[in-house]
C-alpha cells in the first residue's frame, strides 16, 4: 500500500545535504581588495552551501565562475581579464573551485568633463568636492569611487539646503579596443531651500520661551547642521525626555523652504547623578548632583551639587537657578550659590625648584559666594557658534582661620612666630563686585574630527564703596583652540592670562636660621589663580603652582599638542607646557611641562591618558593624567 509519508521523507532524505560534499572557492593572482569582490560574486546558490558537485556540472561551475569574475572586475576597470579554472575533489567528497586570475591591463580615462551649474555651483563645500575629483586623466577607471563621489555630491548639497540636487549629466564611454575611457558628469544643485516654519506639540512651556531656540530665523538659508543644533539644543535644556524633529519639504514656495514639526515629551522633571573618582593629585572625589526642570511653564530650572574632595578635606555646596526672560530672546536671568568649607595649609618652599614645600600654618576657610546676572545668547556665523555675555553683581563672604604651627614638621625644634603674620591668617572679608563675563563657543565635528575654539573673559571690581572690606579688580582672558589637518593629523592649542590689581603683602621668616619669604595677597581665596593639573601645566601637581600654595594674583599659562590617529578610536600625542600663578610681574618664573599622551575616542566622548614631566623641578618627576573629554570644553 502506498504511503505518502515514507514517500515525503525519502524525498527529504534524498534532497538534503550530504555530510561531506561542501564546495568552496579560492582565487589566486589578485590583490585583496579584487580578491573578496570576485569571492562575494562567485554563485554557489545552485549547489547548497553543502552540496554533492557531480562530474557534469563541472563545465557549467567553470563557466559560471568565469562570467562572475570578468563581472566582479569591470567596476574597478579591468574589462579583458585572464581567467582559467580547476576544480579540485578531494576523498571527503568536498570540491574546491580554483580560480587563477591575470587582470590584464585596466581602462584609464582619456578624458574627463564634470562640473556643477545652479545656484549652488559655487558653494564652498560643493567647490570642495569638485576640486578634490579623483578621478583625473590617466587614472583606472575605478566605478565604485564613481558611484560613491556622486553619493557624497548628492550629500553635500542635501547638508547645505540643496535638497532638488541631481546629476543632469553621468555618462561613462569606454573604448575597449584602446582601454580607455571617456567620462562626463554635470551636476545640477537646483534652488537653496530656506527655513520655513517651526510648530511645537507635546509640552506646557509658556509662549515666548521655545521659539527662541533654534539658531535659525524664518528664511535663514537651510543647513542640515543647524537642524541637528536644534535637536541638540532643545535636549541640552532639560525640559524634554523625547525629541523629534519632522522636515516637511515645501517645493512649490518661492523660495521652497522646509517647515519642521518639532514633537516633544516631558516624562519626569527630576533629575539625579553622581560620580566617583580618584586622582593622585586631589585623592578620593564623590558629587552628587540633582536637577529639575523645567520647574514650571515658565522654563526655569534649578540644578544642585554637592561635593567632597580628599584634598584639602574640602566639601562643596553649589546650586545655580536661572529662568528664561519671557518676550525677550535668547535672555535669561542667572543667580548661582556656592557653599565651600575646606582645611588648608600655609605653605613654602626654600628652593623653588623644590616640589616639597615646609608647612607654616594650617587653618579652614569658610567661603560663601552669590553671583547674579543676566545672561544674553547671541547666534553667529549663521548659527554655527554662539556668544554669552552676562553683566552680573556678585557677593563674596569668606572666613578664614589660620594657626601657626608650633613647629615646622622638617625641623620640630623649630618654631614659627610672626604677630604680623598671625594677623593676616584669621580674617573675615566681605566683597561686593560688579562685572561683566563674556564667552564664544563654536565647536564642530565629532570624536576626532572635533575641531574649533572657545574663548572667554572676564573684568569685575570691588569697592570699598559698594560696601566692601577689600578692594581689586580683576581681568581674565584665555582661549582654547583645535584645528584638525587631513585624516590623521590634529592640533591643540590654549592660553590664559590673568591680572589682579590687589594689595601684596611680603613676610620675610626666619626658618632654622634661614630667611624665607611669603608672599601673601589680600584678594580673597575664591578668586586667586592657581596653576597645575591636567588641564593646565601638566607635569605638576594639581592647583600647586601658586605664591606658598594658597594662590595668587595673576596667571599666565600656554600648550602646544599635536596629535596623530593611528587607528579608527585611537591617537598619540605629544605635548609641550609652560605656566605659573604668581604675585610679581617682574618675577613670574614660569614653569614649564613636556610629556605624551594616548586618546580613545570611545562611545562616552575622548578619554585622555597623559605621562607628563615637570623640566623646573630638581629630579624632573613624571605625573599621570586621566581625563574625559573634549579639550575645547
Amino acid at each position: 500500500m502506498f504511503d505518502i509519508r515514507k514517500s515525503v521523507c525519502l524525498l527529504l532524505l534524498a534532497a538534503a545535504p550530504s555530510a561531506h560534499g561542501d564546495v568552496s572557492y579560492v582565487v589566486n593572482g589578485l590583490d585583496d581588495t579584487l580578491s573578496a569582490n570576485v569571492l562575494s560574486h562567485v554563485d554557489t546558490v545552485q549547489f547548497g552551501p553543502r552540496a554533492r558537485l557531480r562530474p557534469r556540472d563541472h563545465e557549467k561551475v567553470i563557466d559560471k565562475a568565469i562570467e562572475d569574475a570578468r563581472a566582479a572586475l569591470r567596476p574597478y576597470g579591468y574589462y579583458a581579464p585572464d581567467i582559467s579554472v580547476r576544480i579540485i575533489e578531494k576523498q571527503d567528497r568536498s570540491a574546491i573551485v580554483e580560480l587563477t586570475v591575470e587582470a590584464g591591463p585596466p581602462i584609464r580615462i582619456a578624458s574627463v568633463d564634470v562640473g556643477a551649474v545652479g545656484p549652488g555651483a559655487t558653494d564652498r563645500l560643493i567647490s570642495a568636492w569638485l576640486r578634490a575629483w579623483p578621478l583625473g586623466e590617466g587614472a583606472v577607471l575605478d566605478q565604485t569611487i564613481w558611484e560613491n563621489q556622486k553619493q557624497v555630491a548628492i550629500e553635500t548639497a542635501n547638508s547645505r539646503g540643496y535638497l532638488a540636487a541631481e546629476f543632469t549629466e553621468h555618462v561613462i564611454e569606454l573604448d575597449l579596443e584602446e582601454n580607455t575611457a571617456t567620462i562626463a558628469l554635470m551636476f545640477d544643485t537646483g534652488p537653496r531651500y530656506v527655513m520655513g516654519d517651526v510648530a511645537y506639540s507635546g509640552h506646557a512651556i509658556k509662549p515666548g520661551i521655545l521659539e527662541y531656540i533654534p539658531r535659525f530665523e524664518k528664511g535663514d538659508p537651510y543647513t542640515a547642521r543647524l537642524v541637528s543644533r536644534l535637536r541638540t539644543d532643545l535636549w541640552k535644556t532639560g525640559y524634554f525626555d523625547d525629541v523629534t524633529v519632522l522636515e516637511t519639504e515645501r517645493p512649490d514656495l518661492d523660495p521652497p523652504a522646509v517647515d519642521f514639526e518639532v514633537r516633544l515629551g516631558t516624562e519626569t522633571r527630576n533629575h539625579y547623578s553622581g560620580a566617583l573618582g580618584w586622582g593622585n593629585d586631589t585623592g578620593i572625589r564623590l558629587q552628587a548632583n540633582y536637577s529639575r526642570h523645567p520647574m514650571s511653564a515658565n522654563g526655569d530650572r534649578v540644578d544642585v551639587g554637592i561635593g567632597y574632595q580628599e584634598l584639602d578635606d574640602q566639601f562643596t555646596l553649589r546650586s545655580r537657578y536661572r529662568r528664561p526672560r519671557i518676550g525677550r530672546a535668547r535672555q535669561w536671568w542667572d543667580a548661582e550659590f556656592t557653599l565651600r568649607f575646606e582645611n588648608q595649609d600655609l605653605e613654602v618652599k626654600r628652593d623653588e625648584e623644590d616640589e616639597d614645600f615646609i608647612t607654616l600654618a594650617n587653618g579652614d576657610l569658610d567661603e560663601r559666594h552669590l553671583r547674579f546676572g543676566r545672561l544674553k545668547l547671541k547666534n553667529l556665523k549663521g548659527g554655527e557658534a554662539q556668544r554669552f555675555t552676562t553683566p552680573f553683581v556678585q557677593f563674596l563672604n569668606s572666613d578664614q582661620r589660620f594657626d601657626l604651627l608650633d613647629t615646622t614638621p622638617d625641623d620640630p625644634t623649630t618654631r614659627v612666630s610672626d604677630p604680623a603674620l598671625e594677623g593676616r591668617l584669621r580674617t573675615i572679608e566681605n566683597a561686593f563686585s560688579v562685572g561683566i563675563d563674556y564667552e564664544v563657543v563654536d565647536v564642530q565635528g565629532r570624536a576626532f574630527e572635533t575641531f574649533g575654539r572657545r574663548d572667554r573673559a572676564w573684568i569685575f571690581h570691588s569697592d570699598k564703596a559698594f560696601g566692601s572690606t577689600v578692594e581689586f579688580t580683576q581681568f581674565y582672558a584665555a582661549t582654547r583652540r583645535s584645528y584638525v589637518l587631513g585624516d590623521r593629523l590634529k592640533f591643540h592649542v590654549r592660553g590664559e592670562v590673568g591680572y589682579t590689581d590687589a594689595v601684596v603683602d611680603q613676610f620675610e621668616l626666619d626658618i632654622g636660621g634661614q630667611p624665607l619669604n611669603l608672599s601673601f595677597t589680600t584678594l580673597p581665596n575664591f578668586y586667586r589663580f592657581k596653576a597645575g593639573g591636567s588641564m593646565s601645566v601638566r607635569g605638576y601637581g594639581f592647583e600647586r603652582l601658586s605664591n606658598n600654595d594658597i594662590g595668587s594674583n595673576h596667571i599666565i599659562t600656554a600648550s602646544a599638542e599635536a596629535e596623530y590617529r593611528f587607528l579608527d578610536s585611537w591617537s598619540g600625542a605629544a605635548f609641550a607646557d609652560i605656566g605659573n600663578a604668581f604675585n610679581n610681574w617682574d618675577d613670574p618664573d614660569l614653569k614649564r611641562g613636556i610629556g605624551i599622551g594616548i586618546r580613545w575616542y570611545s562611545f562616552a566622548g575622548e578619554i585622555r591618558v597623559d605621562i607628563a614631566q615637570a623640566i623646573d623641578f630638581e629630579g624632573k618627576p613624571i605625573r599621570y593624567h586621566l581625563t574625559i573629554g573634549t579639550p575645547l570644553l
